[in-house]
């Protein structure tokens, strides 16, 4: 029989390492359309929103398959780390 509870929080962190390719994969393209290197391209508040989304799902992803309490701890240390940097990033573009 399937696991649903596997498979439904292994693909949160499947789908944040998803997010997180495809958004270095767009914003390296981005950066050879605009001739700007690779690293200015990440400094934008766009790609570091981006970033911290896909942060929180690695961890939502990570802490439900952990098995122990330190790992769910560095998982919820990883998930409002991210939350707060999305916050920062929000609010310093304003």
């Amino acid at each position: 029989m399937i696991d649903w509870w596997s498979v439904v929080t292994n693909s949160f962190w499947i789908f944040g390492l998803a997010v997180l390719l495809a958004a270095f994969s767009y914003f390296y393209w981005l950066g050879g359309q605009e001739n700007t290197p690779l690293r200015q391209q990440l400094g934008k508040p766009s790609f570091l929103r981006v970033f911290a989304i896909a942060l929180v799902l690695v961890g939502i992803g990570l802490a439900g398959t952990s098995q122990t309490i330190w790992e769910t701890a560095l998982s919820v240390i990883l998930i409002i780390s991210s939350v707060v940097f999305f916050f920062t990033i929000r609010s310093r573009q304003v």
